[in-house]
């Protein structure tokens, strides 16, 4: 079987996309991929994650939880045994009620339940781990050397307290001149606050004269703290736009407070509807041109 570990590039952008459920090349599919828990000092919340055999052959599946931490300043992660803290999630989480082993069937599904139980001294903040779920050919099991299909699903706790909610626009971008549409807006962001969270709000496209055109929501994607990313926002008219234009981005956290805010000026310039209608106007003026040179109109006065 091919060996498709997940590496920190891989889990990164699997977090970054605004998906429900993932697929490996081979072996399991797993959903969902993200799980996020609010949980006071104390709290226990349990759940439950589908896992099934997406390969010809049966698997042994090894379960396991590691932490991971953002990478200061940009949109990676980084997959540790255990990250710095009293206690971290690797340490609060129970995995099929203690066994770290299962063997699934071709096509076979099962429902791998989990439990985090957050610690009467957690540490207020965002708290990430993830669960690794390795698939192994069964026939492979009893090999020294054990290859493997590597998946998982990411874990973001939040603990209430002291922590903040804060970040920054450092980027409003997109197309200085448009010939058509959609248009992708880049928004880059970087949270400054203790905690992941994803920030919302809304780009505003008003015409030459300040009224506005359309709304196009943000949303959908979580930033880690110390982490920078990358917001990509698509917009598309439902009419011909012809123009000046401004966007104008709003931002807020995820209780509602604002965050920052910033404007884009473009032009949209249609070229296609713009030779059309020279075309047609030119079609015009020559058709005119060459019914005047072949006729005459003449008036007899009497």
């Amino acid at each position: 079987m091919k060996n498709a570990g997940i590496n920190g590039v891989l889990l990164g952008l699997l977090f970054l996309a605004p998906v429900f459920a993932a697929q490996a090349s081979t072996g399991l599919t797993i959903q969902p991929v993200k799980v996020s828990q609010t949980m006071e000092k104390g709290g226990s919340v349990s759940g439950y994650i589908l896992l099934s055999n997406a390969s010809e052959a049966p698997v042994v599946v090894d379960m396991k939880v590691e932490d991971f931490i953002p990478n200061a300043g940009g949109d990676g992660v980084k997959f540790v045994s255990r990250s710095e803290g009293v206690t971290t999630v690797r340490d609060w989480i129970t995995l099929n009620g203690g066994k770290s082993e299962i063997t699934l069937g071709v096509n076979e599904q099962i429902q791998v339940p989990y439990t985090i139980n957050a610690p009467a001294n957690a540490e207020p903040g965002s708290h990430l781990g993830v669960i690794f779920f390795k698939a192994i050919d069964a026939a492979d099991a009893d090999k020294q050397l054990k290859i493997g299909t590597q998946v998982g699903t990411l874990v973001f706790v939040t603990i209430p307290g002291n922590h903040l909610q804060k970040g920054n626009i450092l980027e409003f971008t997109g197309p200085a001149f448009v010939q058509q549409l959609p248009i992708v807006f880049r928004t880059k962001f970087e949270n400054t606050g203790t905690v992941h969270f994803e920030p919302k709000g809304t780009i505003r496209i008003t015409n030459l004269f300040g009224k506005e055109v359309a709304q196009v929501p943000v949303e959908g994607q979580v930033v880690l703290p110390t982490g920078v990313k990358e917001l990509n926002t698509a917009f598309n008219a439902d009419g011909v736009m012809l123009g000046r234009y401004t966007a104008s981005i709003e931002l807020f956290d995820g209780e509602g407070g604002r965050l920052s805010s910033q404007d884009h000026v473009f032009y949209v310039v249609p070229v296609w509807y713009i030779l059309g209608f020279i075309i047609v106007l030119l079609v015009i003026y020559f058709g005119l041109s060459f019914l005047r040179s072949r006729i005459k109109i003449s008036v007899k006065l009497k």
